[in-house]
C-alpha cells in the first residue's frame, strides 16, 4: 500500500477530481433511487386513499344461520380463515348483522310517499362507536325497554326524529306492535371509510318499498329481536399500504381464492355473496409502480453514463500522466495483474469516500430541500440505500480501472499506437460506433411501435430495457458519431483561419487537430445533450399534464347539476359570477352503439360558441378545430320560431283553448316553449284556460339566459282526456322589455300541431294569430289501460335537417358510417338523427368513443318533433385569466352543483407523487450533467496545459510570446468546447423531439390524451449550454494566468531528463 499512497500523492489533483466525480454520481444515483422509492410509496398511498371502498375491501355476506350459536360458529370460521392475512398481508375483519320486517308505522313526514310501507333496517355493527361520532344523545344501553337504537344524523332528519323520540314499529311477520327509543344520532367519522359497506343503503332505498337505517342496536338486543332469521356480513380489508409492488400479485390471487373458499367454509350455502373490485385497484397500483420506475431510468442512466465517462476520462488522463512510470514498472517485472491491482486499490481510495458520504448527503438533501419528499412517503431507506451506493461505487471503480486493463506493451509501442492507431483499432472503433447507432435506431423504432417504455410480455406488463433506454442510447450514439466528424471539422477550421492573420487562432486550431483524444468534446456533448434531453422531457411532460387537464375538464370550469337537471335561471346565475366570461349549456348521455354494444359518450355543445370555450386540441383532428366547428355551424338548419328582442323580460298574450265534444268543463294547461341560440330550452307554464274557449290573458317572466338570444319555439298543451278535439289559439303575443314597453312578436311561417308520434297537423299562423288543433288519440285496446292525458304542441313546421355531429373513429366504425352519412341516435327520452360532418380522435371529457353534436340543432329538432324539452345537466364556463380562481370559488358556492376546475385538475396532476419523482429525477439529471461536465472539463484543461508545457517552452524559445501561447490555448478550448456544446444542443433537441413524446405515459400506463407535444424550454437549456461553454473558457483563462512562470520553469528543465 505504500506504493499506492505514494502514487496517489503524486497524482492527488487528478484523484481528487475523480473522487469528486464519484461522489456526485453516487450521491445522485443514491438520492434518486431513494426518492423514487419514497415517491412510489406516497403514490401508492394516494391511490389507496382515492380508491372507492369496493376496490379496497372484500365483502362476504349471507345468512346468519338458524340461531345465534350458528352465527357465532360462522363468524369464528370467517375470522380464522383470515387470521394469517391474505397473501402474507395483514387484514382487518369487521362484521355486521341486520334484520328486516319492522315496518315504521308512525309519522315519518316526507319519508312516506303514497301508501307504500316504509321499513326500518335494524342492525348491529362491530365497533360502531370507533367509526362514528355522536352528534346527540348516547349509545344504546342493552336490555332497556323500549329497545334503544341510534340513527345516522341524516336518516334521523329524513324521518323527522331526534334523540329521545320513540318510533312506532310493527313486526310484519307476527303483527305485534312495538316501539324503538332513539337514544342518539351520529355521523360517520370518515364517510369514505370502507367500513360503511357494512351498512348499505343507509338512507333511502329504491323501488316501491323504502328502507331506512341502519337502526343500530346493541348486539344483545339484536339477538333477542332476531333470534332466528337475519343476515350477516363480513368486511375484509387488507393493509395494501404495507404491500410492496412485487407482492401485489399474490394478494390478488389470495383475494380471488378467499371470495370463493371462505363462504363455502363458513357454510353460507346459496345465500353467499362475495363482492370486491380489489383486482382493479391492484392492477392500477402495479401499473403506477411500473410507470414510476420507468420514469427513473432515463435520469439514472444519464447520470451513470456521464459519471462513468467522466471517471474514464480522468483515469485516461491519469494513465497518460503515468505512462513513463508504468513503462518503468513493466521494465522492472510488473505484470498486467500487478498493475491492475495497483489501479484497483487506488480506485478504492477514490470511491470509498463516495460510499461513506453519499447516503447521508442524499438523505439530508431529501429531508431538507423544500418539497423534495412527497407527502406521506416513508423517509427511511435502510439497507437499500447503502446497497445502491455500494453498487454505484463498484461501477465507478470499474470505470477507473478500465484504462489500466489494456494489454501491456512497451513505452515506444504505446506511443506509436497512440499517435498512429492501427487499421484493426480503427475498424474496431467503427464497429462499436455502428453497433451503437444500430441499437439506438432499433430502440427508436421499437419505441414508436409500442408508444411507451412499457411492453407486455407473456400477458404481463413490464419495463422493456431497450425502450426505456432509447433516449440515452440516441444521445450517446449521436455524440459518438458526431465526434467522428471532429477531425474533418478541425481541418476545415484550420484552412479557414490559415488565410487570415490570426496567428494565435491558427496555432490553437493546429493544436486541436493534434489532440490524441476528444474526451472533453464528447463529455461536453453528452452533458449538454443529456441536459437538453432532460429539460425537453420535463417541458414536454409538464405541457402534457396541462393538455390532459384541459381535455379532462373540457373548459375552464365545468359545472355539473347534481340532480341532472338545471333549475330555471341557472345560466343567468353563472353568467353573473365574478370572472365568468361565457356560459354554455351542455348535454351528456352514455349510450351503447353497434353490434358490440360499444360504450359511447354523446356530448352536445353549441358549435358556434365552442372555439373560444371548448378545449379541443388541434392534435385530435386532421384539420384545425375552428374549421371542424365551422362545419357543424354550416350544416345547421334554420331554427324555427319567432325571435325575441335582446332585452325581453316578459311575454304577454291571449290564449283560447276550445274543446270540441267536451265532457264537461275542465282546464287546459298551456306552456310557452322558449329556446336560445346556445341550446337552452325551457317549457314555461303560461296559463290554465277553460275548455269553453274563453280568452285568457297571460304574462310570464322569461328566465335569465345569461345573455343568449331567445326565441319563442312553440306552445305546449296538456289536457285531461275529456274531449274529442283540442284547439289552441294564441293572439296578441308581445315581448315586454325592462322599461315595460311591449313589442309585438310576429308569428309567421309554417307551423304544425304534433304530439311527437303521429303525423303532424297543419296549424294556421298569421301576423298576430297562431291557431292549431289536435284530436284525442283513440283509447288503448286493453280493458285495464286508462286513457292517457293529451299532450301536444304547436311548433314550427317544415323540413328539419339532421343534427350535425363529429364522431370519434370508434363510434364511426361501430355504426359503419362515413362523413356525410346519417343515423339516428337513441338518447334517453329522445331520438336524434345526426349527420356526420367530421372525425376527431377524442372528445373532451369523454374517456373513449364519443359523439359531439351541435346542441342548438338538437334542441330545435326535439322541440319541432312534438315540443320535447330536455333538461340541461351541465354547463361549460370560460373564466378570465386573473379572475379564474374567483369564478371557480363562486361557482362552487351555488347550491346543487359540482364544479370541475381545469387549473385545479392541472395542479392536482402536478402534485402527483409519481410525477414529482419523475420531475425531480430529470432536474437532478440536468444538474448532475453540469456538475460532472465541470469536473471533467477542469481536469482536462489542467492536464492538457501540463502536458503542453514542454512544447510551450520550445515555442517560447523560438520566439512565441506567453501572450500568444495563452491566446492559442484559449482558441483551442473555445473551438473544442463550442463543438461539444453545439453537438450536444443539436443531439438533445433531435433526440428529445423524436423520443420525448413517446416515453411519456399516464400513471395508468396509458398514452396521454391528447398525445404529448414536444416542448423545448430554451431558457434553461441555453443557460446550461452557455454556462458550460463559459466554464470551459474560464478554466482555460485561469490556467493561462500563470503560463509565463510555468513556461519559464519548463525552459529551465529542457533536457534535464537526458
Amino acid at each position: 500500500m505504500k506504493l499506492v499512497f505514494r502514487r496517489a500523492r503524486d497524482a492527488r489533483g487528478l484523484l481528487l477530481a475523480a473522487a469528486a466525480a464519484a461522489l456526485v454520481a453516487v450521491a445522485l444515483v443514491t438520492g434518486l433511487s431513494d426518492y423514487n422509492r419514497r415517491a412510489i410509496d406516497a403514490g401508492q398511498r394516494t391511490l389507496l386513499a382515492a380508491a372507492p371502498a369496493e376496490e379496497r375491501t372484500l365483502l362476504i355476506s349471507g345468512s346468519g344461520g338458524r340461531d345465534d350459536a350458528e352465527y357465532a360458529e360462522r363468524d369464528r370460521t370467517v375470522r380464522a380463515r383470515f387470521a394469517d392475512g391474505l397473501g402474507g398481508v395483514p387484514v382487518a375483519v369487521a362484521a355486521a348483522r341486520s334484520g328486516t320486517g319492522r315496518e315504521l308505522t308512525g309519522d315519518i313526514g316526507a319519508a312516506r310517499t303514497g301508501d307504500d310501507p316504509v321499513f326500518a333496517n335494524l342492525s348491529t355493527l362491530d365497533d360502531l362507536a370507533g367509526h362514528a361520532d355522536l352528534t346527540a344523545g348516547a349509545w344504546p344501553v342493552p336490555g332497556a325497554d323500549p329497545v334503544q337504537v341510534t340513527l345516522p344524523e341524516r336518516v334521523a332528519t329524513s324521518l323527522g326524529v331526534a334523540a329521545g323520540d320513540r318510533v312506532p314499529v310493527r313486526d310484519r311477520s307476527s303483527g305485534e306492535a312495538g316501539e324503538l327509543l332513539v337514544s342518539g344520532t351520529w355521523r360517520p367519522a370518515d364517510p369514505t371509510d370502507p367500513y360503511w359497506r357494512l351498512a348499505p343503503g343507509a338512507g333511502a332505498g329504491t323501488g316501491p318499498v323504502t328502507s331506512y337505517g341502519p337502526f343500530a342496536m346493541d348486539p344483545a338486543d339484536f339477538v333477542r329481536a332476531f333470534p332466528r332469521s337475519f343476515s350477516a356480513a363480513w368486511l375484509v380489508e387488507p393493509d395494501l399500504a404495507a404491500v410492496g409492488p412485487g407482492r401485489l400479485a399474490p394478494v390478488r390471487q389470495a383475494v380471488a381464492d378467499a371470495a370463493v373458499e371462505v363462504p363455502e367454509a363458513a357454510g353460507l350455502g346459496s345465500s353467499a355473496r362475495s363482492a370486491t373490485s380489489i383486482d382493479r385497484l391492484i392492477d392500477r397500483l402495479t401499473r403506477a409502480d411500473l410507470v414510476g420506475r420507468s420514469a427513473l431510468l432515463t435520469p439514472l442512466l444519464l447520470i451513470l453514463v456521464l459519471g462513468g465517462y467522466a471517471l474514464v476520462l480522468v483515469a485516461a488522463l491519469l494513465n497518460t500522466d503515468r505512462r513513463a512510470q508504468t513503462a518503468l514498472l513493466r521494465a522492472r517485472g510488473a505484470d498486467r495483474g500487478q498493475l491492475a491491482g495497483l489501479a484497483v486499490r487506488e480506485a478504492t481510495l477514490v470511491v470509498l469516500p463516495a460510499v461513506l458520504l453519499a447516503p447521508p448527503l442524499a438523505g439530508v438533501a431529501l429531508d431538507r430541500v423544500g418539497g423534495a419528499t412527497p407527502p406521506g412517503a416513508a423517509s427511511t431507506g435502510g439497507g437499500t440505500v447503502w446497497a445502491v451506493a455500494v453498487a454505484t461505487a463498484v461501477g465507478c471503480l470499474v470505470a477507473m480501472v478500465l484504462p489500466a486493463m489494456r494489454r501491456a506493451g512497451t513505452y515506444v509501442a504505446d506511443m506509436a499506437a497512440r499517435s498512429r492507431p492501427s487499421r484493426g483499432v480503427a475498424a474496431q472503433r467503427a464497429s462499436v460506433d455502428l453497433a451503437l447507432v444500430g441499437l439506438a435506431l432499433l430502440a427508436w423504432f421499437q419505441l414508436r411501435q409500442y408508444s411507451g417504455p412499457l411492453a407486455a410480455s407473456g400477458g404481463a406488463l413490464g419495463i422493456d430495457p431497450l425502450l426505456a433506454t432509447a433516449p440515452i442510447l440516441g444521445v450517446l450514439a449521436g455524440a459518438v458519431i458526431a465526434l467522428r466528424l471532429l477531425p474533418p471539422a478541425t481541418r476545415f477550421a484550420e484552412r479557414f483561419v490559415d488565410r487570415r492573420p490570426w496567428t494565435a487562432t491558427m496555432f490553437g486550431m493546429w493544436q486541436a487537430g493534434r489532440r490524441p483524444h476528444a474526451g472533453p468534446v464528447l463529455l461536453l456533448a453528452l452533458a449538454v445533450g443529456g441536459s437538453t434531453l432532460a429539460w425537453s422531457l420535463l417541458g414536454t411532460w409538464e405541457r402534457s399534464q396541462t393538455d390532459q387537464a384541459d381535455h379532462a375538464v373540457g373548459a375552464d370550469l365545468r359545472v355539473v347539476e347534481r340532480d341532472g337537471a338545471a333549475p330555471v335561471g341557472r345560466a343567468g346565475e353563472l353568467a353573473a359570477l365574478a370572472g365568468v366570461q361565457q356560459v354554455q349549456p351542455a348535454w351528456r348521455d352514455e349510450i351503447r352503439l353497434g353490434r358490440d354494444d360499444l360504450p359511447v359518450t354523446v356530448l352536445g355543445l353549441d358549435a358556434a360558441s365552442a372555439p373560444g370555450l371548448v378545449r379541443l386540441d388541434d392534435r385530435l383532428a386532421d384539420e384545425p378545430v375552428p374549421e371542424l366547428f365551422g362545419d357543424l355551424v354550416r350544416a345547421r338548419g334554420t331554427p324555427g320560431g319567432a325571435a325575441l328582442p335582446p332585452d325581453t323580460r316578459q311575454l304577454t298574450g291571449t290564449v283560447r283553448t276550445p274543446v270540441r265534444e267536451a265532457q264537461g268543463p275542465h282546464r287546459v294547461s298551456v306552456s310557452v316553449l322558449v329556446t336560445t341560440d346556445d341550446g337552452q330550452a325551457y317549457r314555461l307554464p303560461a296559463v290554465a284556460a277553460g275548455s269553453d274557449g274563453a280568452p285568457v290573458r297571460f304574462t310570464l317572466d322569461l328566465p335569465d339566459t345569461g345573455g343568449a338570444a331567445a326565441r319563442v319555439a312553440g306552445f305546449a298543451v296538456d289536457a285531461p282526456p275529456r274531449g274529442a278535439w283540442y284547439g289552441l289559439e294564441v293572439t296578441g303575443l308581445a315581448a315586454v322589455d325592462a322599461d315595460g314597453t311591449a313589442q309585438p312578436v310576429p308569428v309567421t311561417g309554417e307551423w304544425v300541431s304534433s304530439d311527437g308520434t303521429g303525423q303532424p297537423r297543419s296549424a294556421t299562423a298569421t301576423a298576430g294569430t297562431l291557431s292549431g288543433e289536435f284530436p284525442l288519440p283513440p283509447p288503448p285496446e286493453s280493458w285495464f289501460a286508462a286513457q292517457p292525458p293529451l299532450r301536444f304542441a304547436v311548433v314550427p313546421g317544415g323540413a328539419v335537417e339532421p343534427v350535425p355531429a363529429l364522431l370519434t373513429a370508434g363510434a364511426r366504425e361501430a355504426l359503419s358510417l362515413r362523413t356525410g352519412d346519417t343515423v339516428t341516435l337513441q338518447l334517453p327520452g329522445a331520438s336524434v338523427p345526426i349527420r356526420v360532418t367530421g372525425e376527431v380522435d377524442a372528445v373532451p371529457t369523454a374517456g373513449g368513443a364519443a359523439v359531439l353534436l351541435d346542441l342548438p340543432s338538437a334542441v330545435d329538432r326535439l322541440v319541432r318533433s312534438g315540443g320535447a324539452v330536455r333538461a340541461v345537466p351541465e354547463w361549460w364556463v370560460r373564466a378570465g385569466g386573473a379572475d379564474h380562481a374567483a369564478a371557480a370559488r363562486a361557482a362552487a358556492e351555488l347550491p346543487g352543483v359540482a364544479v370541475t376546475d381545469r387549473l385545479a385538475a392541472a395542479d392536482t396532476a402536478a402534485r402527483d407523487p409519481y410525477w414529482r419523482a419523475a420531475r425531480t429525477g430529470l432536474l437532478a439529471a440536468a444538474l448532475g450533467s453540469v456538475l460532472l461536465a465541470l469536473v471533467g472539463l477542469a481536469v482536462d484543461v489542467w492536464a492538457t496545459t501540463r502536458h503542453r508545457l514542454a512544447e510551450f517552452a520550445v515555442l517560447h524559445t523560438l520566439g512565441a510570446s506567453p501572450r500568444l501561447l495563452a491566446r492559442a490555448l484559449l482558441a483551442e478550448q473555445t473551438f473544442l468546447a463550442g463543438i461539444g456544446v453545439g453537438v450536444g444542443l443539436l443531439l438533445g433537441a433531435l433526440v428529445g423531439g423524436a423520443m420525448a413524446p413517446l416515453v411519456i405515459v399516464t400513471p395508468t400506463a396509458d398514452r396521454p390524451v391528447p398525445e404529448a407535444a414536444f416542448e423545448l424550454p430554451w431558457v434553461p437549456i441555453g443557460l446550461t449550454a452557455a454556462g458550460l461553454l463559459l466554464a470551459a473558457l474560464a478554466f482555460s483563462a485561469v490556467i493561462t494566468t500563470g503560463i509565463r512562470q510555468r513556461v519559464a520553469v519548463a525552459q529551465l528543465r529542457i533536457g534535464g531528463d537526458r
